[in-house]
């Protein structure tokens, strides 16, 4: 998704990488690790922006924050492994069936070539006992064809069940790699994935496409007053606001924590604006209420960045547009949509 860095510059980024998980006490894990290479790299606006923020709380909020990212951007990735492991199988599996098959017709072949030896060998048996040993001879022939085949039968039987199994675990391994547990969305791997395929369709087919990156306001303030079994409800409820409000071609996703994206194919920024606007509007005027109290809680909104794609675009130039339109959306006030095209900046107030 980003580009590789040069030699020195990945020397300096290992260092000072290192030097944070120390300053920090954070695990010396491989997730922890990579996590601080993206921040110090810059390669990842929004890790960049959620541990700045983090960073300026001296009150272990750091430590909270990568926590989060760890579990939002690298979680994935061990699942991701497994389906990486489970195709390999998949693929060993199919070329033993593709062995059996191979194998089989060998055999019909041999089959083949010793009746016609016998066949073209022999004048016709003048005599019971010649006629009774070329019969026998046609019988082991064909045994030894029948038994081959039942093996084959067998083991090619075998085999497919095994590749019926491991399709079936890898598709659901897959679209579990790919879901947020908690919102049902598409996780930030799956994010990373459908951005680079939609980019790539509107290349090829020289059409639109845009990015919404939207986030809840306050939503830290939100957790600690009420706490975070509501908080997570909240981010429930804006999943499924989220869903609502789209066609069936775009892709929500939970982008990590409290930060939300969507991509939408076949949109130009107009029409992203519309969209991220009428999602706005709606979550703003939705009421919350705990249903055991019946209490009404405070108001949620959220703030969006809009960015349309330019096919010279790389994923990390649009993400980053759509991430300064929506920090730009946080500065002037929040509950608002700001787009961003190239150095443009135009932000669309909430009434």
């Amino acid at each position: 998704m980003y580009e590789l860095d040069s030699l020195d510059d990945a020397r300096r980024h290992c260092d000072a990488a290192v030097q944070l998980i120390d300053a920090y006490d954070l695990p010396a894990t491989p997730d922890y690790y990579r996590l601080m290479y993206d921040y110090v790299s810059g390669c990842d606006p929004v890790v960049t922006r959620r541990l700045n923020d983090a960073a300026e709380d001296s009150n272990g909020r750091f430590q909270r924050a990568a926590a989060d990212l760890i579990g939002a951007h690298y979680g994935a990735r061990r699942m991701l492994n497994m389906v990486a492991d489970m195709s390999e199988a998949l693929g060993k599996e199919a070329g033993r069936a593709g062995e059996f098959i191979a194998e089989a017709g060998d055999s019909v072949h041999d089959f083949g070539l010793e009746i016609e030896t016998l066949a073209g060998s022999q004048d016709i048996p003048d005599s019971p006992g010649a006629m009774r040993t070329m019969v026998e001879q046609l019988l082991l022939s064909t045994h030894r064809m029948q038994s081959k085949a039942r093996k084959l039968e067998s083991d090619l039987r075998q085999s497919t069940a095994e590749i019926t199994n491991l399709r079936g675990k890898l598709e659901e391994t897959e679209k579990e790699a790919m879901t947020d547990k908690l919102t049902a969305l598409t996780n930030r791997a799956g994010f990373d994935r459908a951005l680079t395929r939609e980019m790539s369709a509107a290349l090829e087919s020289g059409g639109s496409m845009s990015l919404v990156l939207c986030d809840i306001d306050h939503f830290k303030k939100f957790n600690d007053t009420y706490g975070h079994q509501v908080g997570d409800q909240v981010l429930k409820l804006v999943a499924s606001l989220l869903r609502q409000g789209l066609k069936e071609r775009d892709t929500p996703c939970r982008y990590g924590g409290e930060e939300f994206a969507v991509i939408l194919p076949g949109a130009n920024l107009h029409e992203a604006r519309q969209v991220a606007d009428r999602i706005r509007e709606t979550i703003a005027t939705r009421r919350i209420v705990r249903k055991r109290t019946g209490e009404e809680i405070a108001r949620v909104t959220m703030s969006f960045g809009v960015s349309e794609y330019s096919h010279a675009d790389t994923t990390t130039d649009l993400v980053e547009r759509a991430d300064e339109a929506l920090y730009q959306s946080k500065r002037d006030g929040r509950n608002r949509v700001t787009v961003r095209l190239g150095s443009g900046v135009t932000p669309v107030a909430a009434e």
